[in-house]
C-alpha cells in the first residue's frame, strides 16, 4: 500500500498537466485542490472531483508505468475490478505525437455516440490501447456495452483513419476475444460506428457474415458527428465490372516467362508457381484456363493477387494468394469472392468469353464459388481463423498452406 501511495505521489510530482482517465468517461483534470490519495487498510483510496462528478476508487495495485502514464488497478463498489490511468498530457503530446491526441478525441466522440444510442446499457469498457497479444489495434476505439447478463461489442473508425476498411477485421477479433474473456456474458454481436463517406466496403462485408454467429448493427456519422443507423440492404450494389475476355488465358509456362521480370514481388512469384502447379493446390482443378484479376473493381491497394479457376464439374474457385502474414486476408478475399459470385449469378462469365465450354467441355455451375486462401504455411496470421468463423456458411472457405520452400517446389503442407 505504501508503494502505491509513493508511486502515485512521484508521478504527480513529476507531471506538468495530469489528468485522470477511466474507461467510458471524459478526462478529469487533477490539481492539488481536487485530488486526494490516502491509506485505507491494505489499499489506497483515491478521490477526485470537478463540477460534474465525484470519483472514489480503491487502488489495489500498480498495473504498469511508463513515461507520462501510470495505470492503476482499482476495485469499485460491489467488488468490480477495473483500471484507472493517470496521464501527463504535456508528455503525451510531446512524446506521443498528435496521432494519439486525435485518437483520444475520437474515442470521446465514440463514447458520446454509444451513450446516445444505447442509453440503457452500461459502458463497461472503452479503450484505444494496443493489445498485441490479442491483435487489437489502437487505431480503432473499442468498447463493451452491458445490460444485465447480455452485452454488445462495439468498435469505431474515424473519418480520417488511414484504413477505415480494417475496422471490421479488428471488430470481429474484439468480439471473439470478449466472448472468450467474458464467458458469463451473452455477447450478442458487434456495433460498428463508421464514417458515412467510407462505410460501403464494411457494410458490403457485413452482408456476407453468418447471422447465426453474431448480430451486427452499423451506424454512419457525418462531418458534424451526427449518426444514424443504416439498413445494410441499401448497400447491395457492387463496384465491379467484367470486361469481355479478349485474350487467351496465360498457360503456366508463359506465366513464368512473363513474371520473370517481377519475381521480386513475392505475391507475383507465388502466383506464377500456383499457375504452374494449379492441380497441386487442388487435383480437381482444370490446368487451363486460369484467369487473374477478373473481375475488376476499385480496390487497387489490396496487396493480394487473385486467380480464378474451375474444377472438373464446372464449379468456380477463387484463389487468393498472399506470400506474407496479413490480418486482413479473410475479408480482402471476401471482397473478391462476392464480386465473382455476383457475376456468376448473372451468368456473365461464359457470356463474355471466360471458361468457354469448347475448352472446358462443360457449362459453369451456378453454385457459390469455392474460396481458397493460399499462403506459406507458417505465414497465415494467427487471427485469420478467428475471423473466418464469422463468414457466412454459404461461402466454402479453405486455407491451403504451402511449404516454406515454395519458390523451389510448390508443395501443399496442410488444408484447413
Amino acid at each position: 500500500m505504501i508503494e502505491i501511495l509513493q508511486a502515485i505521489e512521484r508521478f504527480l510530482g513529476a507531471s506538468q498537466d495530469p489528468v485522470l482517465c477511466e474507461p467510458g468517461e471524459e478526462w478529469l483534470a487533477i490539481t492539488p485542490e481536487n485530488f486526494v490519495i490516502e491509506a485505507r487498510g491494505e489499499c489506497a483510496q483515491l478521490q477526485a472531483w470537478d463540477q460534474h462528478r465525484n470519483l472514489v476508487r480503491r487502488v489495489t495495485a500498480i498495473e504498469s508505468q511508463s513515461r507520462g502514464k501510470l495505470v492503476l488497478k482499482v476495485a469499485r463498489f460491489g467488488k468490480l475490478q477495473g483500471t484507472l490511468e493517470l496521464i501527463d498530457r504535456k508528455k503525451a503530446v510531446r512524446d506521443n505525437m498528435p496521432r494519439r491526441s486525435a485518437r483520444l478525441g475520437f474515442r470521446e466522440q465514440f463514447r458520446r455516440f454509444l451513450r446516445r444510442q444505447f442509453p440503457a446499457h452500461k459502458l463497461a469498457e472503452l479503450t484505444t490501447e494496443a493489445d498485441l497479444e490479442h491483435t487489437l489495434s489502437p487505431a480503432y476505439p473499442r468498447a463493451l456495452l452491458r445490460q444485465g447478463a447480455s452485452a454488445w461489442a462495439a468498435i469505431g473508425a474515424a473519418g480520417d483513419a488511414c484504413h477505415p476498411d480494417g475496422v471490421l477485421t479488428f471488430g470481429l477479433i474484439w468480439l471473439d476475444y470478449l466472448r472468450q474473456r467474458e464467458p458469463s456474458l451473452a455477447i450478442q454481436g458487434l456495433v460498428l460506428y463508421l464514417p458515412a463517406a467510407r462505410a460501403k466496403t464494411t457494410c458490403l462485408r457485413l452482408l456476407h457474415l453468418d447471422p447465426a454467429a453474431a448480430q451486427y448493427s452499423a451506424f454512419v456519422f457525418d462531418d458534424e458527428g451526427l449518426e444514424e443507423r443504416v439498413d445494410l440492404r441499401d448497400y447491395g450494389n457492387l463496384d465491379t465490372h467484367l470486361e469481355p475476355c479478349r485474350r487467351t488465358p496465360i498457360v503456366p509456362w508463359e506465366s513464368e516467362v512473363r513474371n520473370r521480370g517481377r519475381l521480386q514481388n513475392p505475391e507475383a512469384w507465388l502466383e506464377s508457381e500456383v499457375r504452374k502447379h494449379i492441380r497441386e493446390i487442388d487435383a480437381s482443378f482444370l490446368s487451363t484456363p486460369v484467369y487473374g484479376q477478373v473481375p475488376a473493381f476499385a480496390a487497387t491497394d489490396r496487396g493480394v493477387l487473385d486467380l480464378l479457376a474451375v474444377d472438373h464439374r464446372g464449379r468456380l474457385a477463387v484463389i487468393e494468394l498472399k506470400a506474407s502474414e496479413d490480418v486482413h486476408l479473410p475479408l480482402q478475399a471476401l471482397d473478391y469472392w462476392m464480386r465473382v459470385h455476383w457475376h456468376l449469378e448473372r451468368r456473365e462469365f461464359q457470356a463474355k468469353g471466360y471458361f468457354p465450354s469448347s475448352e472446358t467441355g462443360r457449362e459453369l455451375l451456378c453454385e457459390p464459388p469455392r474460396l481458397l486462401l493460399v499462403s506459406p504455411a507458417l505465414d497465415f496470421h494467427p487471427s485469420n481463423e478467428r475471423v473466418l468463423r464469422y463468414l457466412s456458411p454459404q461461402i466454402p472457405v479453405e486455407r491451403v498452406g504451402v511449404g516454406v520452400e515454395w519458390r523451389k517446389e510448390l508443395k501443399v503442407m496442410y488444408r484447413s
